[in-house]
């Protein structure tokens, strides 16, 4: 194969070129946010159940003797978190240590007295990479 010249043009091309792939990989890389699934459950008569991509999640919520609620979440992964989303303000749920069932699945979650929430908001259990958005 023979060798060419390096003309104006064949440079400015290149260089054109190497701008818009620099662009594009600084770009991907500061914009890159992991997918996340986002589901609605809707809770009737204390239940809902939703399939995500990690299996079945099914979510039951309890008053306990104390009137404080008790949420118990069925999954095969465990959940990372779980908090209140009202309105812009974003409330940590304080999770009390509660025995978790033989298979593993059961994880239970207890509020405690001093997270509020009401009617309208909403109770956000992100598990992996997948968001519940549980509704009352």
């Amino acid at each position: 194969m023979a060798a060419e010249k390096l003309t104006t043009g064949r440079l400015i091309q290149i260089l054109v070129v190497m701008a818009v792939l620099i662009a594009a990989f600084t770009w991907r890389t500061f914009d890159y946010s992991d997918p996340t699934n986002v589901f609605q459950c809707e809770i009737v008569e204390g239940y809902c159940q939703v399939i995500t991509n990690g299996g079945n999640v099914g979510i039951e919520l309890k008053k306990q003797s104390d009137t404080t609620p008790l949420f118990i979440v069925n999954s095969s992964i465990m959940p990372s978190s779980l908090y209140v989303k009202s309105d812009a303000i974003k409330t940590e749920f304080e999770v009390k240590n509660i025995k978790v069932t033989d298979n593993n699945r059961a994880h239970l979650y207890a509020l405690s007295d001093n997270v509020k929430y009401r009617a309208g908001d909403q109770i956000i259990l992100i598990i992996d990479r997948d968001q519940i958005e549980i509704n009352f």
